[in-house]
């Protein structure tokens, strides 16, 4: 190792200058880390000492215990410094956690700051374990052994201990440097000073130069002593220096008053500082600092002067101000504004801001503006300050004022009984809602049964007309051929789904006829693709989304029946149905799956023409976004949607459900207009009437409430098939069914 370089000045007062002969071998440094390793370990507390403690002290009864205790800390350790760090370190932090927790209950905020200062973040049921095991080791030893324990390994520790440098001998012999001609100090050539080396010389003369400075400063600011009459001669020193004598600026009086009202009010130092800013200007420096050192000054002698009306009125706002602060505050202050007294001060400061603009361009240029003067009138602002005050006495702080006069929104073709009777003033009100007159209730022991009978059907409207299919032209009575006319669902449906190319949403009852409607769009976009009596064909493609592959099947066969007269091909497209790109070509509608159809769109190239031949898509059981299966619907959606935007291309959109009650969302969804797209039709236009039934049985046992479960179903079930119904059960295992 080499000596490090020392210049020979450095040299001269001191005496290090032995050399000493570092090289050694390699195994004399291991042995010095070696014996350095272990003095270290005697002199400090190790966790082998506490093992030791622990033995020497307790008896053998009790070792199983606390051995258990004392795996539970080296644990906790293990946690904290982590295993990757050897066990010596897992002893080490052992230790620390030991001395830490040693006269501990609980984990604390100091020893969590400590733990975390020496470790870094920990987790916190480590360390509580570790408080919890220390805690019953130490309540096996009495308070001075602990102690001793401490104190010994502490002064041990404490008395071998050697800074470094503590051995290094300085020289303080003073040698006289080589006489050279004196600088000037300071760039002064007449203000020569003696320089010395000596340390306490140079210490006394700063010190009475500090000293002579400050009495200088204390001088200065005696001569400025706040009095009565401060602000007026400040404020007039300011107008000399800023405007010159310059006719048309503010007076010495009016700005003295804004000043005084700035320094009354409750805002703080930093908030006052910007706002005497932007009144003073970078000229007013001195006058801000000035004001802000001595603010309560000011208004204490303010207070005090007699005879003076020019500060009047705001010495009264300022006496209001200091007695309301007389009291100590207690927490942080909160001050509740209703809106109109929000707008109200953000007026007030808007307007005060723009007087003190247009009064400072006005000072600028020597003209005076009238306007300015004239548009901030700040007794106008507290008449309508006390105003909004008054009426906010009767007003909620935290209350909303709701609009009662809102337009209530009319969707032409929704027939929601339920959303009607939810609008009424009755049920907003909170009245109860009972079950309909003609209900029906049968109690025994065993059950309690109520029957809700059909509701009526929906009254036929003034506007309702049947639609016949002898008057649609020759296509649609092709399609609908064997048929004499389309139901009140259909007719009501018809003008939209026949003759426009709106998307459209239908949620109607079961059996409703809902694929007729479909066939109505499919009719209209063929009646678009029909020139000199020929449909052609190559132009269009419309596909059928159908939930399951027997569902897709059957329709199928429902549309080639009913457009084969047309010569229009229908074809399945499913996973168990391929289908070559001729057959496709050559197809004009086809029926799929939602899987289906999202692997044909999803691919980038081979299917792309015919995506963009597509001009129906028809979805049926559109509430099957709500379902597992929904994210493929919607990416088919969000697909289409897709392409009419950048390719501004026509395609439209039509969604068939039964069960759909959030038709609004998925109408938005769709982008359908609600006011000519969407149709509801709840359970008054059912085609078959349906009632209702329900049991309920008594008994809170389980096994006899399945046992007259099965005994009541078994007797209605009889009844029905006594009567020469159809009957439907559905159970939830297959042996239920084979009960009886």
């Amino acid at each position: 190792m080499a000596l490090p370089r020392l210049t020979g000045t450095l040299r001269s007062f001191s005496n290090v200058t032995k050399h000493e002969d570092y090289s050694e071998e390699l195994a004399d440094l291991r042995t010095k880390r070696s014996k350095l390793h272990e003095q270290l370990l005697k002199s400090d507390l190790t966790w082998k000492k506490i093992i030791k403690f622990v033995d020497d002290n307790l008896d053998k009864k009790e070792h199983q215990t606390v051995n258990g205790d004392l795996k539970a800390i080296l644990q906790a350790a293990k946690q904290i410094v982590g295993a990757e760090n050897g066990q010596e370190a897992i002893e080490s932090g052992a230790v620390f956690l030991f001395k830490t927790f040693h006269r501990k209950e609980y984990v604390g905020h100091d020893e969590t700051k400590a733990i975390k200062q020496m470790f870094g973040p920990f987790p916190s049921s480590s360390a509580t374990a570790a408080c919890n095991a220390t805690y019953r080791i130490a309540s096996h030893f009495t308070e001075e052994q602990l102690t001793a324990l401490i104190q010994m390994a502490e002064e041990q520790n404490g008395d071998n201990r050697v800074f470094f440098g503590k051995n290094i001998v300085f020289s303080f012999d003073m040698h006289d440097l080589d006489h050279s001609e004196e600088l000037p100090v300071n760039g002064e050539a007449d203000a020569q000073k003696i320089i010395s080396l000596d340390y306490n010389k140079f210490l006394n003369n700063q010190l009475n130069h500090l000293q002579n400075y400050c009495d200088d400063k204390s001088d200065l600011k005696s001569l400025e002593k706040v009095d009565d009459s401060f602000l007026w001669c400040e404020v007039g020193k300011y107008l000399n220096e800023s405007q010159g004598g310059t006719p048309g600026g503010p007076t010495t009086e009016d700005l003295c008053c804004t000043l005084y009202e700035m320094l009354a009010s409750t805002k703080s130092g930093d908030e006052l500082q910007n706002e005497l800013f932007e009144l003073l200007g970078p000229e007013g420096f001195e006058l801000i600092e000035k004001l802000l050192q001595n603010r309560s000054l000011i208004l204490e002698r303010s207070l005090t002067c007699p005879n003076d009306n020019r500060f009047q009125t705001l010495q009264e706002q300022c006496k209001k101000f200091i007695g309301e602060n007389i009291k100590p505050n207690y927490g942080c202050q909160v001050t509740i504004q209703s809106e109109q007294e929000r707008l109200l001060m953000k007026q007030y400061r808007r307007e005060e801001k723009r007087n003190a603009r247009k009064e400072k361009q006005a000072g600028e240029d020597g003209e005076v503006s009238g306007e300015g003067l004239i548009c901030f009138d700040p007794k106008e602002l507290r008449i309508q300050r006390e105003l909004a005050l008054l009426n906010a006495r009767s007003m909620p702080v935290l209350g909303r004022q709701r609009d009662m006069d809102f337009e209530k929104i009319h969707y032409p073709h929704v027939y929601d009984s339920r959303a009607e009777a939810m609008k009424t003033s009755a049920f907003i009100g909170g009245a109860k809602v009972f079950l309909p007159e003609a209900v029906q209730r049968e109690n025994n022991k065993m059950y309690e049964e109520v029957k809700i009978p059909h509701s009526e059907p929906m009254p036929i409207g003034i506007e309702e007309k049947i639609v016949y299919i002898k008057d649609l032209d020759e296509i649609g009575q092709l399609a609908f051929k064997g048929m004499k006319r389309l139901n009140r669902i259909q007719s009501i449906v018809f003008e939209t789904a026949y003759n426009t190319n709106e998307n459209m949403l239908i949620c109607a009852p079961t059996g409703a006829g809902k694929t007729n409607i479909a066939m109505l769009t499919v009719l209209h976009e063929i009646r678009q693709h029909v020139q000199h009596g020929v449909i052609k064909k190559d132009e269009f493609k419309i596909v059928y989304v159908a939930p399951m592959k027997a569902l897709a099947a059957e329709m199928t066969n429902y549309f080639s029946k009913r457009l084969e007269p047309l010569g229009i091909t229908v074809k399945e497209l499913t996973g168990d149905m391929q289908l070559s790109k001729g057959e496709i070509l050559r197809t004009q509608m086809l029926v799929t799956t939602p899987e289906k159809w999202d692997v044909v769109t999803r691919k980038s190239v081979g299917d792309v023409a015919l995506s963009q031949l597509v001009k129906v898509l028809i979805l049926d059981e559109v509430h099957l976004l709500h379902e597992d299966r929904g994210p493929v619907l919607e990416s088919i959606v969000a697909r289409t949607l897709r392409q009419v935007e950048s390719t501004q291309s026509m395609i439209r959109i039509l969604g068939l459900s039964a069960t759909l009650p959030n038709y609004l969302d998925v109408a938005t969804f769709l982008h359908v207009n609600p006011c000519i797209g969407l149709f509801y039709f709840d359970g008054r236009f059912r085609p078959v009437p349906l009632g209702q039934t329900f049991i309920g049985i008594k008994t809170t046992n389980k096994v006899q409430q399945l046992n007259h479960m099965d005994e009541v179903c078994y007797e209605n079930v009889l009844k029905q098939i006594m009567a020469g119904h159809q009957l439907w059960y559905s159970v939830k295992l297959l042996e239920s069914s084979f009960s009886h």
